[in-house]
């Protein structure tokens, strides 16, 4: 069970500021992951080729490129099928090319700089970490629109006499509510708050010390009751969910370390326009940042602003290694 120490801080020279401070976190709920899956390299590569073999097939299939008889569907739903298993298949060969290249440039940035892990670990820019709302609506966007077009073949085949089918679709497409709502919730934040820049006081950050930034004030911010700063060590996991022959494997993401701040809306007032300035200390029985590992380990900074409005919610990397 986490430990957890409430106190109140005047880090930031505001004494109605309230900090907590927690070691020994448990699993992060709807918590981004640095991990696009949970197989890497050769094996993602190797797994993803059959698939993205089949669905190219497939697809020519339904655009007649092979002459084929017997077909029990049309066109645009085998073409819609093939589809998947290509896309599926396209995206663990190519992620798992795009990790071969980046452990070699690790490597050899590694040979190059001893001593210096955060000059290969990650792409960083000394100035700071650009957190793009666009693309996380882009991306829920894209997995709502993903999920509903998966739904497609079933209650076509349901409606055309396999009631099971359509049933079973019409569960999932309950959940795919859950789907778009999330997403619209992202194009809510994204219009109201935009891009958020977090800027590095120094660069990179050292377990044991003193971690400083600015984030820049984000549009709107009359709009949050109060905003809450959170320092946190992340460590992801590959793990199994579900029982039987249900079980899949997914990405988890626990928490190591965290330690936070809230601002209220009086205070938050006077950084219209600006700067929010953040400071926290960090420790140093702590892991350092290690983004080349599969799975990841990393130091963040969440900024999450409660509001009657639109919710704010940004995620920084920041690179905290061992000096």
């Amino acid at each position: 069970m986490p430990t957890t120490l409430p106190s109140v801080s005047p880090t930031h020279g505001f004494p109605t500021v309230t900090q907590d401070m927690v070691q020994g976190g448990g699993a992060l709920r709807d918590h981004p992951p640095q991990s696009a899956t949970t197989v890497d390299g050769w094996r993602s590569a190797i797994f993803g080729l059959p698939f993205l073999l089949i669905g190219a097939f497939i697809v020519g299939a339904a655009l007649n490129l092979f002459h084929l008889k017997g077909k029990h569907g049309p066109d645009w739903l085998i073409g819609m099928v093939g589809g998947f298993f290509a896309f599926a298949g396209g995206f663990l060969f190519f992620h798992g090319v795009v990790g071969i290249l980046r452990k070699a440039r690790y490597q050899r940035e590694a040979a190059l700089h001893p001593g210096q892990p955060w000059l290969a670990d990650y792409h960083w820019h000394i100035d700071g970490f650009r957190f793009s709302a666009f693309k996380m609506m882009l991306g829920r966007l894209s997995f709502a629109l993903f999920w509903s077009a998966f739904l497609v073949p079933f209650f076509w085949v349901g409606l055309h006499g396999a009631w099971p089918f359509l049933l079973g679709a019409s569960v999932f497409a309950l959940l795919g509510l859950l789907i778009w709502y999330r997403a619209v919730k992202a194009l809510a934040d994204l219009l109201r708050y935009g891009n958020s820049f977090l800027q590095y006081d120094h660069f990179p950050f050292f377990l044991g010390s003193t971690l400083s930034a600015q984030l820049r004030a984000p549009s709107n911010l009359a709009d949050l009751d109060e905003l809450t700063l959170t320092l946190r060590c992340v460590a992801e996991r590959y793990t199994t969910g579900g029982t039987g022959r249900n079980q899949n494997p997914q990405v988890v993401c626990y928490e190591l370390y965290k330690d936070a701040v809230t601002l209220p809306r009086e205070r938050l007032a006077s950084f219209s326009g600006g700067t929010i300035p953040i400071q926290f200390s960090v420790p140093s029985n702590q892991p350092a940042t290690s983004l080349i590992s599969t799975p990841p380990t990393y130091w963040e900074i969440e900024a999450r602003g409660r509001s009657r409005v639109a919710e704010y919610q940004a995620y920084f990397l920041v690179p905290v290694y061992a000096s």
